[in-house]
Order: structure tokens, then sequence, then C-alpha cells
């Protein structure tokens, strides 16, 4: 997952350079779309609709490495089983602040997936990194 959206980094230059207050969220899920997400998307305008059998999933990260600055996701994330069909093109990790989440990294998928009703999607535990650089 390379990219940081544009919330994200409104929030890591108030905190590194107290600017304003930056409250930490509470929780992050990571969470599906069937496009891919951009510096400027909004979850609620991409997240693929609950009636799908679809819901976010929790995203636990570790502290970062040091001084490499990157961190890998902890936990697997299992999407489904779906009810409706649907092609998977990105992924977004979102805090719970807000209604609908702010997205803070977003990805594409390296190859889109086209689920049928039934199947499910699985990220292993390690297979998400964040990287900056």
């Amino acid at each position: 997952m390379a990219n940081i959206h544009a919330y994200a980094e409104k929030f890591m230059l108030d905190y590194c350079l107290t600017g304003a207050t930056a409250t930490l969220p509470a929780a992050w899920t990571l969470a599906l779309s069937t496009a891919v997400p951009t510096s400027t998307s909004t979850a609620v305008s991409i997240e693929i609709g609950t009636a799908s059998g679809y819901s976010c999933q929790t995203m636990k990260m570790p502290a970062a490495s040091s001084p490499a600055g990157s961190a890998t996701n902890t936990v697997a994330a299992t999407f489904g089983p779906f009810s409706t069909a649907c092609t998977i093109s990105g992924m977004f990790i979102k805090d719970t602040s807000a209604t609908g989440g702010n997205i803070l990294w977003y990805g594409s998928l390296a190859t889109a997936r086209t689920l049928a009703i039934g199947d499910s999607l699985v990220f292993a535990t390690g297979s998400l990194t964040i990287t900056l650089s």
C-alpha cells in the first residue's frame, strides 16, 4: 500500500509540526473498493456496499520499524463470503472517527479480483506493508 491520502498528510503535518492538535483515531479498518482510490477519494463514495455481504475489517499494525519507517499488518483480514458478485480493484485503511471514516492510506490490488457469490477475499498476516521513504 503505497499512497497516503490528503487527510493523512494534513494529520501528519499537524502532529509533527504542532501546527494543530492531531487527535489519534480510536481504531482503523481495512476497506475494499471497486475503483482504485485516489488522494481525494472519500470512503463513502468508493467503498463496497454492505448489502453485498461486505464489512470492513479491523486493521492492526505494530509500531513502525526504525529507521526504515515501515509497518506490516499483524492480523489477517477476511472479507466475505459475498452475497453478490463484484470486482475489487482497490483497498484503503481508514479511521473510524467520522461517518464513513477518513481514508489514511490507499492502494490498488496488483491484480483486480472478481468475486462470485459465496467467495471470500483474505489479506494474510504480513501481506500489507506501509512504508515512508
